[in-house]
C-alpha cells in the first residue's frame, strides 16, 4: 500500500477523491476544486455536477465557504468534517455525505431546505449545525490545525503583527542540515526619523567681524589667527588722527567748562553786591550748561570710538591727545581669520580679525522635500561624520526655512550642536537624521532575519529544533547599523532565525505550490 503525507501526497489522491465524489445529485459537470495549498484556485477536477454550467458550490468556489472555517485542500472538504485528518471528531452513528464532505443532516446541497432550518423532503425536521469551532489538530505536523503554516498557508493573509503560523521540518536532522542558526532579539530604544544631509558652519550668533570704529593705520598686531582670546583683550593698535582730534576736543571742552564756571561764580558774587544784574548771572549760568553739554558730547565721541570709560578718564586727567586707538575682542572666542597688516590703513567696516565662539556650531540640514511636513523647530537632530566613526553629534533645530530650494529641491533647516571638545570644523559634510517622534522601546534583530512575503515583513522564531514560528512583525529600518528595530510582534530574548531564514521561508512556501513533507 502506498503511504503519503497530508500535503505531499495530495496529487495522488485525485483518483480517490474523484471516486468518492462519483455519487452526485446534479446534472452538469461543474468547476474544479482548489489544489493543495491554494486559497481558491481551480485545478483538481471532481465528478460533482450542477444543474447549470454557471452554478457553483462551496466545494468548487472558495468564496462560498464559511468565513473562518478551515478547509482541507487535500480531501476537498471542511477540515472539521475530514475524518482522514481529524478522525477524533467523527460522531459514530451520524450519517455522513461522502459526496460533499458534510453530515447528511447539514448537507444543504443534498437538502436545500436545511439552509433555513425547515423540513426535508421526508418531512423530518433538520436543525442547522452548531457554528462553534471544534478543536482541530494537525497530526502530520503536531500543531493545532489553525496554526499550521504548511497545511493552512492561506491564513498568512490574515496575520497581524504578533500573529503567527508554525512551520515544522521533516525532522530535527533536516533542520540542522539546512544550517539554520538563531540569535536572541535584543532590547533597545528607537525613534522614528527622517534622513538629511548636513554641513557644519560657524554659529553666526557667536561670530564677529572685528573692525575699528575710526580710520587709522595699523601700528601693532598683538595676536594671531587661531589664538583664544577673552573679552577686552587688545588685538590691534592703530594710529588714528581722528581719535587724536576727538581727544583734543575733549580737553578743550574741559578747559572751556572750567572758564565758564569761574565766570559764573564771579557774576554770582557781583550780583550779591548789587554790582551785576540778574541777566548777566543768567547768561553766565547758561554758558556753563552749554560747556557741560559740549564736554559730554566730546566724552561720548571717544566712547563711540571704542575707548573704555577708564581710558577716557585718563585722557581727561593726563590731558592726553595721543593718536592711539586700541581694537579689542568683544567676547571670549577664537580668532578664525586675520586681515590686519602693520602699516595698512583700515577704515570703519573693514575687518581686521574674525572671532568665533567654537563651543557651539551650526549644522545646516538639507531635507528631502517629501519629508518637509515632518520637520519643525525644537526637534532633536543626530549627525554623524566619516571623520568620527561611531560618534553621534546631537543638537536641536532652531530654524526651518519656509520654502524649498529651487535647485536642490531640498528643505533647509539649521540646528545648534555642542562642540565643547572643538572637534567639529566648519565645512565638514555628514549624514543626519531628524528625530520626528518620541523614543520608544523596540527589539533589535539582524537585517537578514527579516523575510518579505506578499510585501509584509516576517521573522522566524525557533520553538523546537524542527519547529519554527512564522511571525508577522512591524518594524523600523536601520540601514546604517545593519539591524532593524521591531516595534511590534517580537519580545526581547526570543530566538530569531538570523542565518537560514530564507530556507525556513522556502519550507513554508512549498505548501503554496502543492508540496509538503517528504513521502514515507
Amino acid at each position: 500500500m502506498t503511504m503519503y503525507s497530508k500535503r505531499g501526497g495530495a496529487w495522488r489522491l485525485v483518483g480517490s477523491i474523484l471516486l468518492g465524489l462519483a455519487v452526485s445529485g446534479c446534472s452538469q459537470e461543474g468547476p474544479s476544486v482548489d489544489p493543495p495549498g491554494s486559497s481558491g484556485g481551480t485545478s483538481l477536477s471532481t465528478n460533482h455536477e450542477h444543474e447549470t454550467a454557471e452554478e457553483t458550490c462551496f466545494i468548487c468556489d472558495a468564496a462560498k465557504r464559511e468565513p473562518g472555517r478551515l478547509w482541507c485542500t487535500e480531501h476537498a472538504r471542511y477540515e472539521d468534517r475530514c475524518w482522514d485528518c481529524q478522525p477524533q471528531l467523527e460522531e459514530p452513528g451520524r450519517l455522513y455525505c461522502e459526496e460533499h464532505g458534510l453530515y447528511e443532516d447539514e448537507c444543504h446541497l443534498c437538502r436545500p431546505a436545511i439552509g433555513g432550518g425547515s423540513e426535508d423532503k421526508q418531512g423530518a425536521r433538520l436543525e442547522k449545525p452548531s457554528k462553534a469551532p471544534p478543536d482541530l489538530f494537525c497530526k502530520e505536523h503536531q500543531v493545532p490545525e489553525a496554526e499550521c503554516g504548511i497545511c493552512q498557508p492561506q491564513l498568512s493573509a490574515e496575520l497581524m503583527p504578533g500573529d503567527e503560523l508554525k512551520v515544522r521540518f521533516e525532522s530535527p536532522e533536516a533542520a540542522a542540515k539546512a544550517g539554520i542558526e538563531a540569535v536572541a532579539a535584543l532590547q533597545a530604544t528607537s525613534q522614528a526619523s527622517t534622513p538629511a544631509f548636513c554641513e557644519v558652519a560657524y554659529n553666526e550668533n557667536a561670530l564677529a567681524r572685528i573692525t575699528p570704529l575710526a580710520p587709522g593705520i595699523v601700528r601693532k598686531v598683538l595676536v594671531d589667527v587661531g589664538e583664544d582670546v577673552v573679552a577686552g583683550d587688545v588685538l590691534v593698535e592703530l594710529h588714528s588722527a581722528e581719535v587724536a582730534g576727538a581727544k583734543a576736543e575733549l580737553i578743550s571742552a574741559i578747559v572751556n567748562l572750567e572758564l565758564n564756571e569761574v565766570a559764573h561764580d564771579r557774576e554770582r558774587l557781583l550780583a550779591e553786591k548789587n554790582i551785576s544784574s540778574d541777566k548777566e548771572v543768567q547768561e553766565a549760568e547758561a554758558a556753563c550748561k552749554l560747556a557741560e553739554l559740549t564736554l559730554g558730547t566730546a566724552r561720548q565721541r571717544l566712547l563711540n570710538f571704542g575707548l573704555t570709560g577708564a581710558e577716557v578718564a585718563r585722557v581727561e586727567e593726563d590731558r592726553d591727545t595721543a593718536a592711539l586707538l586700541l581694537v579689542r575682542a568683544p567676547f571670549d572666542g577664537t580668532l578664525i581669520a586675520r586681515n590686519a597688516v602693520v602699516g595698512e590703513l583700515v577704515q570703519p567696516g573693514e575687518s581686521v580679525f574674525s572671532l568665533a565662539d567654537l563651543s557651539a556650531m551650526w549644522v545646516t540640514l538639507s531635507i528631502p522635500a517629501d519629508r518637509a511636513g515632518m520637520v519643525r523647530k525644537g526637534l532633536e537632530v543626530e549627525a554623524t561624520f566619516s571623520g568620527f566613526p561611531g560618534r553621534v553629534i546631537r543638537g536641536e533645530i532652531t530654524w526651518v526655512d519656509t520654502s524649498i530650494d529651487e535647485r536642490s529641491r531640498m528643505l533647509q533647516a539649521r540646528a545648534v550642536v555642542d562642540n565643547a571638545d572643538r572637534r567639529l570644523s566648519a565645512g565638514m559634510f555628514g549624514d543626519a537624521k531628524v528625530l520626528v517622534a518620541d523614543a520608544r522601546s523596540v527589539v533589535d534583530i539582524p537585517v537578514g532575519a527579516v523575510q518579505r512575503f506578499e510585501d509584509e515583513p516576517y521573522v522566524f522564531v525557533k520553538l523546537e529544533d524542527d519547529l519554527y514560528s512564522l511571525r508577522r512583525v512591524a518594524m523600523l529600518d536601520r540601514p546604517q547599523t545593519g539591524t532593524v528595530a521591531v516595534v511590534r510582534g517580537l519580545r526581547a530574548n526570543e530566538p530569531v532565525v538570523a542565518t537560514g531564514a530564507f530556507t525556513v521561508m522556502s519550507e513554508f512556501l512549498k505548501s503554496r505550490l502543492g508540496a509538503g513533507c517528504v513521502d514515507d
